[in-house]
């Protein structure tokens, strides 16, 4: 599954954030990517409030991962500071992060969709607050999204 997105504002990246959350389920992988400034965290802020995650959501990029109870148990990863290493995958795998029974939501995670199965949302900044999402899923799973 392929599809490609414009939105035109901060709102209707909220609204594609609800939307979205509406069908995630635990189990999913979600890989967003995007260059600093794209609005990865705040994609992913509105896809946790859609899931009645309570409290302050910031971005985990100085602790890496940061864990969630809402609908169901979600993983919201920063993984920015894995890029560089030699093996990208194996770092993640040593976090240890139990995918199977929850969300788990990967900011700059084109690396570390290590089964195949994610979702990936790559955000391309146009002008204003315009973006481009380029929303892609190799697995069955993805092939029942309504965008």
């Amino acid at each position: 599954m392929r599809k490609h997105l414009e939105v035109d504002s901060a709102e209707q990246m909220r609204d594609f954030g609800i939307s979205l959350a509406a069908q995630l389920r635990v189990g999913d992988l979600l890989l967003l990517d995007g260059p600093l400034g794209a609005g990865k965290t705040f994609l992913a802020q509105h896809i946790l409030r859609a899931l009645h995650v309570q409290g302050e959501v910031t971005s985990p990029t100085f602790v890496m991962m940061k864990s969630y109870q809402g609908d169901f148990s979600i993983n919201h990863i920063d993984a920015y500071r894995l890029l560089d290493l030699a093996n990208p995958g194996q770092a993640f795998e040593e976090l240890d992060i139990e995918i199977e029974s929850s969300l788990t939501i990967i900011e700059w995670g084109k690396q570390f969709d290590l089964t195949g199965a994610g979702l990936h949302v790559a955000i391309e900044i146009g002008e204003g607050e315009s973006r481009t999402l380029a929303i892609s899923g190799s697995d069955a799973r993805w092939s029942e999204l309504v965008i």
